[in-house]
């Protein structure tokens, strides 16, 4: 009995403890948070001087999904829809689950001052689209895949002022 007591023990213990830092690392955001109204304002009157945090980073790549109505379209169940999300610039995403020589159709957008060139890659088929950002407007074309795979990659000289968007679906 004393063994059992004694692991059961040491096993609250150190649930106690992962609880307890969890709890201390999630109240750390909170508090910066609080902040980030000012920061936005800051950023908001003299973007040149400031960077935006990684959350107006976040606002931008919101705001370019919003231009797609990512959220409506991702709630829509749709069964054409191959991928979509966001991209850090610079960054990639891969889609390893499509087939060769699908016809898809890419939807691109950015927020934020400066511009975006999105490259979409499968096996040897590659096409980019700049897109400027400082417009409210979206991008699209047709792609056909050359491979079991599908790339997608943002670059852009500013990368900490824009976000980015985007969404694949089969082409109809």
């Amino acid at each position: 009995m004393y063994r059992f007591t004694r692991r059961t023990g040491s096993a609250l213990t150190a649930v106690a403890l992962i609880t307890g830092m969890a709890a201390a690392c999630s109240e750390s955001p909170s508090a910066s948070e609080a902040s980030q109204p000012e920061k936005a304002a800051s950023s908001t009157a003299a973007p040149h001087v400031q960077s935006p945090s990684q959350s107006g980073r976040e606002q931008l790549s919101k705001k370019a999904g919003d231009l797609l109505n990512m959220e409506e379209r991702l709630e829509s169940d749709d069964k054409g829809l191959v991928s979509a999300g966001t991209l850090a610039v610079p960054g990639q995403n891969v889609d390893e689950t499509i087939e060769s020589r699908t016809v898809l159709r890419v939807e691109v957008a950015c927020a934020g001052e400066g511009s975006v060139t999105f490259t979409v890659s499968s096996g040897a088929a590659r096409t980019a689209e700049h897109v400027d950002c400082t417009q409210p407007t979206t991008s699209g074309f047709d792609f056909t895949t050359a491979g079991p795979s599908l790339a997608i990659q943002a670059d852009s000289p500013e990368e900490d002022r824009v976000g980015t968007a985007y969404i694949v679906s089969r082409a109809s």
